[in-house]
């Protein structure tokens, strides 16, 4: 049976009578969770190394600007180069199973990147952390759009979203505590002895092993339209080209968005650290639990908002979000990351983590402007776009500022504050731009 048979697509007032076309409930948010989980366990492996800024320039003799390729282009290479082929295969094979392969490449590449005896060797160990990781997103993103409803999509992406805040944000409590219960190194079966990071590495590696299996309970919903007929690449840059001002203004806006997240996850820790002379364990423990409950609170905040426009006939909900958003993140970044003490910081915080948890609203954009047949594709194409553009150039700016331009590890803050102030209104104009463009997109998305 066909849940997703004579669906009208063509109007968010007609999703109102969609509920009988998609599956149970119960059956959408088992799967809504499972993918959460393994989000999670995705978040965990790709952040964890934001603790390690110190150790690892002291094992390999690096500087701020080596440890951000490490957080930021190594992954992002082949998380976007991967993208494509993934994103085609979603469209056309059993998604689940792409997931579960996912999940253990990443996790046997994390578990490499404790065991790295070179800065080359945990480079390429972060190179293949990041081919892992590209099948998730894609995948999920296509599921869970054949088991929600348009008005109901924003909110299950921000619900699967909280998987990154449980693994970025665990990431800085779960790090911190291993680097100070083995500050003085473990013996582990097999491996002997290891350094408190390299220990790190290895134990949050392990969950991935275990929440693979997760994949198999996964509902394959059945799709409306098969890729098979017909849909192959020429047609996607065509139906791309078709909207080419939406597209433009939704990847290169959710792109710098996400420039600006990867900025805050690869440099909170060690902006703490240097500009008020927190411990590592300090550092790790306070961004965590701040970032987990805010984040949380952000992103079902977000959807709820964004869907709530969206049902109103708000087509445009997801840009007319962000050109407010991206005018917060200019302000009130700069506010923050020159504030004089922490409270100050974590103040000017809770403004920014808003429009900052921008993964299912960015998603969600995607999947509403895109017929089904082209969305693990398309879906693919922007994770690619926010990879190169967004992970690599956050936290490689704020590196290269840092080391090159003001030359003083204490100025990190200052280098934040930069990217932020510059970034941030970019980015309210970018999706400005691109509201009515928006709105043509949604409205003639089943014209395809």
């Amino acid at each position: 049976m066909s849940y997703a048979g004579n669906v009208r697509r063509d109007a968010p007032e007609r999703d109102l009578a969609d509920d009988r076309a998609f599956p149970p409930r119960l059956v959408a948010w088992t799967s809504t969770i499972i993918l959460m989980l393994l989000f999670a366990t995705a978040y965990l492996d790709r952040q964890i190394i934001s603790l390690m800024v110190n150790p690892i320039r002291t094992e390999f003799g690096v500087g701020d600007f080596e440890i951000s390729l490490l957080q930021g282009f190594a992954f992002a290479v082949l998380y976007a180069l991967c993208g494509l082929p993934l994103g085609m295969a979603v469209d056309r094979y059993p998604r689940r199973w792409i997931v579960m392969g996912g999940v253990l490449i990443w996790s046997c590449a994390a578990m490499m990147s404790g065991l790295a005896e070179s800065y080359n060797q945990i480079l390429v160990a972060r190179i293949f952390v990041g081919a892992g990781e590209a099948a998730l997103a894609p995948a999920a993103y296509s599921i869970l759009s054949d088991l929600f409803p348009k008005r109901r999509l924003t909110f299950a992406l921000g619900v699967f979203m909280i998987g990154a805040l449980l693994g970025a944000e665990g990431s800085l409590a779960i790090g911190g505590y291993i680097l100070h219960v083995a500050a003085d190194g473990i013996t582990v079966p097999l491996l002997g002895r290891l350094e408190a990071w390299r220990f790190a590495f290895v134990v949050t590696a392990l969950p991935g092993f275990v929440l693979a299996a997760l994949a198999i309970f996964i509902h394959e919903p059945a799709r409306e339209r098969p890729a098979g007929s017909g849909a192959g690449w020429g047609a996607v840059l065509r139906f791309m080209a078709s909207r080419k001002t939406f597209y433009f203004c939704q990847i290169v806006g959710f792109s710098l968005v996400m420039a600006l997240v990867y900025a805050r996850l690869a440099w909170n820790p060690t902006f703490l650290i240097r500009t008020y002379g927190w411990s590592v364990q300090q550092a790790g423990y306070a961004l965590g639990a701040f970032g987990f409950v805010a984040g949380i609170a952000a992103l079902l905040l977000g959807g709820r908002i964004v869907d709530g426009m969206f049902a109103r006939g708000r087509l445009d909900a997801h840009f007319r979000y962000y050109v407010v958003g991206g005018t917060i993140l200019g302000l009130f970044g700069i506010a923050t990351y020159l504030a004089p003490s922490p409270l100050l910081f974590f103040v000017g915080s809770l403004f920014i983590i808003v429009p900052l948890n921008m993964g299912a609203i960015g998603a969600s954009a995607v999947q509403v402007a895109t017929p089904p047949h082209l969305r693990g594709r398309i879906s693919a194409l922007y994770l690619m776009s926010v990879a190169l553009l967004g992970m690599t150039l956050g936290p490689a700016v704020v590196g290269f500022l840092t080391q090159h331009v003001f030359v003083n590890d204490a100025s990190i803050g200052t280098a934040l504050a930069w990217t932020y102030g510059i970034l941030g209104p970019i980015t309210a104009l970018l999706f400005f731009a691109g509201l009515g463009p928006m709105r043509d997109a949604v409205a003639r998305e089943s014209d395809w």
